[in-house]
């Protein structure tokens, strides 16, 4: 019987290994990659390319009770253009906060409170009358049901 005498090939051998995981290693990105760019393409069209009834509705409606109503939002806008703020109820016309827990709270700051803080807050004042114009106006719109 007749046996082999010469060394192993380490080197070829070692080649080979090193081929095979890099062949691998490009398969397995390569593989990953097409699925991945594959599962997107499936949720895009079954997910992404879907038009939002439901968000189309609620905007069609949310327009539609804009532009309706006892003042339309345009007419409205070039009102507060024209106006500003005045005549604007007191509870909406800018004011200092008198909130003094953020004061209190604060590090750097000892625990007394600068005395503009504590005084009271001024009366509200009354709205001057409105011109004869828009008197008539002015009752529409206060008896317009309040929104949150």
């Amino acid at each position: 019987m007749a046996t082999e005498s010469s060394d192993p090939r380490v080197g070829l051998i070692a080649q080979i290994g090193l081929l095979s995981i890099g062949t691998l290693i490009v398969i397995h990105v390569g593989m990953t990659s097409y699925f991945d760019r594959m599962a997107r393409d499936e949720i895009y069209r079954k997910v992404g390319s879907v038009k939002p009834e439901a968000l189309t509705n609620l905007r069609a409606d949310e327009k539609q009770r804009l532009s309706s109503g006892s003042m339309p939002i345009e007419k409205s806008m070039q009102m507060f253009a024209a106006k500003g703020r005045m005549g604007a109820a007191p509870e909406l016309a800018p004011s200092a906060s008198k909130d003094v827990a953020p004061l209190q709270g604060w590090m750097q700051m000892p625990a007394e409170v600068p005395p503009t803080m504590m005084e009271p807050a001024p009366p509200p004042v009354a709205p001057s009358p409105a011109p004869s114009a828009s008197s008539s106006a002015a009752p529409a719109a206060n008896n317009a049901p309040k929104h949150p």
